[in-house]
């Protein structure tokens, strides 16, 4: 609501000084407060994306053998070898939170995936707590049309019992709004499609969009100079309201100023559904594409995927692999089994290796960024181990550089001794938080990991 100033006498006519800042308060789309300095030295937005893998990997081919930059790839890793200098492999982690009261670690592991808090083992009395994606949308989020994005392959209701007493909505969804609150995700890529664009002019030009940012920045520019001369003539009281005021219009000015300078073009509406017929590979590539034009367009700078559901019992007979992926996870120490899912795992990678690929694509700024360069995505799964159930030495991908806060190319191994002291996934958590300019706690955590953050 515009505050009422008093127009003192001798002073600017009120018509005269709301002339400009009418029209600033009607653009669409602007926030962040901070000092007008930031206007010419805004920091590139960092995009957030967590992907979610179920039923764990064979840590066997995904650790690698050596630590530090130089290490040589295991062969889970090898689809991403051309873009080792963009991501670091983390071992050693683990999330206590997961672990189920006695059976359940699919659906545990799941639940606490990006919450790292413990969830109550029901059916009915659902009880979790916010996820990482959520912590950033409540700070960032409204930067963009859409503050974060839930998307995924397998789709399902959050009711019922999915695993040992656990409820489905622990086992089908990852981004958790509050305690009791899970975001399902979206599994059609139309629907995605039509999400990502509500809002959008198509027919808008980048200069046309650019000209329109650049009258809407003057128009800013002509009322804080009016709020210049204006103030020294009220009274206190007025000039504490006209301060607010102030603050109001320096928020859209950020808000331009920070604004992506990526360059987005609508393509075509998908035209596959999703769903149990739709062909699994094509649908996962869509479905990436979609996360990278939303990325691309600034609809949104939050992601969340999950390849498949906790307990996923996909067949994977494009690979020769007709057993269910969770049956093979169970191996009992079966070699073939065993062969048959690091294939899995490799795959896997090839799909994440997209992703990355794509998103190293996308120019964005004029200093040889890229969108993966100012971005943070992490890859994990539910579990470590499937034949163990084992939530320590989870295994991690954290690729891109955050901005410059990151320094990717390595591998971080965390002891995994008996007796050694063991580091929380969520401090990784709040180290992704930190490198996108969020402060805050994430479930158990209680600082960064110094060991993945750049060099000050």
């Amino acid at each position: 609501m515009r505050p009422r100033i008093i127009r003192p006498a001798g002073g600017l006519s009120r018509r005269a000084f709301f002339g400009g800042a009418g029209s600033a308060i009607g653009l669409p789309f602007l926030e962040s407060l901070a000092p007008r300095s930031a206007k010419a030295a805004a920091p590139a937005p960092v995009r957030l994306v967590y992907w979610f893998v179920p039923n764990g990997l064979d840590m066997a081919t995904f650790r690698p053998a050596d630590t530090g930059e130089g290490y040589t790839t295991p062969p889970m890793l090898v689809p991403l070898e051309a873009l080792k200098p963009h991501f670091s492999v983390v071992t050693g982690l683990e999330n206590i939170a997961a672990r189920p009261d006695e059976l359940g670690d699919h659906a545990s592991g799941t639940g606490a995936f990006l919450t790292c808090i413990h969830v109550n083992k029901s059916e009915t009395d659902i009880r979790n707590g916010i996820s990482v994606d959520q912590i950033a949308a409540n700070q960032v989020g409204s930067l963009t049309r859409l503050p974060s994005l839930q998307l995924g392959i397998d789709g399902g209701g959050g009711s019922g019992n999915c695993d040992s007493g656990y409820s489905c909505a622990y086992a089908r969804n990852i981004s958790w709004a509050n305690e009791t609150t899970p975001l399902p995700k979206t599994t059609d890529p139309g629907q995605v499609f039509d999400t990502i664009f509500q809002g959008f002019d198509p027919t808008e030009s980048s200069g046309e969009a650019e000209k329109r940012r650049l009258y809407a920045t003057s128009v800013l520019d002509v009322a804080l100079e009016q709020f210049g001369e204006l103030s020294p003539k009220l009274g206190y009281t007025d000039r504490v309201k006209l301060q607010q005021y102030e603050e109001g219009i320096r928020e859209l000015e950020l808000r331009l100023s920070s604004s992506s300078s990526l360059s987005c073009e609508q393509g075509e509406r998908p035209t596959i559904q999703g769903g149990r017929n739709t062909d699994y590979q094509e649908h996962l590539r869509v479905m990436t594409d979609l996360t990278v034009l939303a990325l691309t367009c600034d609809a949104t700078r939050i992601v969340t995927f999950m390849l498949g559901n906790a307990l996923s019992g996909r067949a994977h007979p494009f690979l020769g692999i007709e057993g269910g992926h969770h049956d093979i996870s169970h191996h009992a120490g079966d070699a073939n089994l065993i062969a048959e899912l690091a294939q899995i795992g490799i795959w896997e990678m090839e799909q994440f290796a997209y992703l990355l690929n794509r998103m190293n694509e996308v120019p964005d700024g004029t200093d040889g960024s890229t969108l993966l360069t100012n971005s943070v995505v992490f890859l994990s799964s539910d579990i470590s181990d499937g034949n163990r159930h084992n939530h320590d030495d989870l295994p991690v991908l954290l690729a891109g550089h955050g901005a410059g806060a990151l320094a990717p190319g390595k591998h971080v191994a965390y002891p995994t001794g008996f007796r050694d002291p063991k580091q929380k996934m969520s401090n990784l958590f709040v180290t992704m938080l930190s490198a996108a300019g969020v402060s805050a706690t994430v479930g158990d955590s209680d600082g960064v990991l110094p060991d993945l953050l750049a060099q000050a």
